[in-house]
């Protein structure tokens, strides 16, 4: 008599099935075409342009409410991973997937879902007042009326500009104008939020007071995934619940906050026993 052991089998039917991942990035490589200097076209006008490799053969996965400060040197392709992610450059290869669409075939579908902050906003037009700039982009979302009205309000209070939103922008302060970029971003209600540096023109103040609007409303209220690239120790263990290390072009590490604290390492530790020292030796 042949038994058949069914525990397994039935409680991996009662587990519920895995999310997928909010954001996939699958064997990603980003190349670059080195400009031609004025002798290389002369002597070798035929010969291929160099490339340089910003990203190579990078595979990450991110979950819907991941707050992942993205760290390492300049020049180790933070950016660029960012970027892909976004939809703002395409891969040479492989693919990034975000909600399950691709930002090479479905590029305008994955990109209603990213909203990207960059560290210095030149988008904004210095000659009208922060709502107006707002009242702008959210008609370029296809918002009209009484309702892009109403957004724009409960956006500028929600960033802390409720009383300056009829003022020029020209007069804002830098960590006014980041504020009015992370409000311009939210109008189109994106899941994922990126913050490229964002505290890198503030002062400390300043710095204070975007991790407290961070954490307090857009984290709070919206349950933004968060994608912050940045240089601060601070800034990632206190906005974020894990750290990801870009170097080289490739992803060095992957770890909670919560995973080093229990190691009796922070997050200044780790970025230093990966980079520097590793370099040391």
């Amino acid at each position: 008599m042949i038994t058949v052991d069914t525990t397994s089998s039935v409680a991996a039917m009662d587990r519920p099935p895995a999310e997928p991942p909010l954001i996939a990035v699958e064997n990603v490589t980003m190349r670059f075409p080195i400009p031609k200097r004025y002798r290389e076209w002369v002597l070798s006008p035929l010969q291929p342009r160099r490339v340089s490799t910003a990203l190579s053969h990078v595979s990450v996965e991110v979950q819907a409410g991941d707050r992942i400060a993205v760290m390492g040197p300049n020049g180790a392709g933070k950016t660029t991973l960012l970027k892909l992610i976004g939809g703002l450059l395409l891969p040479s290869e492989g693919r990034v997937l975000v909600k399950g669409c691709s930002t090479l075939d479905e590029g305008t579908a994955a990109r209603k879902s990213v909203g990207f902050v960059f560290n210095e906003e030149r988008s904004f037009f210095w000659r009208l007042t922060g709502a107006q700039n707002l009242e702008f982009f959210g008609a370029l979302d296809n918002l009209h009326g009484h309702e892009l009205r109403e957004r724009v309000q409960n956006l500028l209070e929600l960033v802390g500009l409720k009383n300056d939103g009829n003022k020029l922008v020209s007069a804002y302060s830098a960590g006014m104008k980041q504020r009015l970029a992370i409000a311009r971003v939210l109008i189109a209600d994106p899941d994922v939020l990126i913050l490229d540096e964002p505290t890198r023109a503030l002062d400390p103040v300043a710095c204070d007071e975007f991790v407290e609007l961070i954490l307090a409303n857009i984290h709070h209220n919206f349950r933004k995934t968060l994608l912050i690239a940045t240089h601060r120790s601070e800034d990632a263990s206190l906005l974020c619940n894990k750290v990801m290390i870009v170097e080289g072009g490739g992803i060095r590490s992957m770890k909670s906050i919560d995973e080093l604290r229990s190691d009796g390492v922070t997050v200044l530790e780790h970025y230093r026993k990966l980079i520097v020292n590793g370099r040391a030796s």
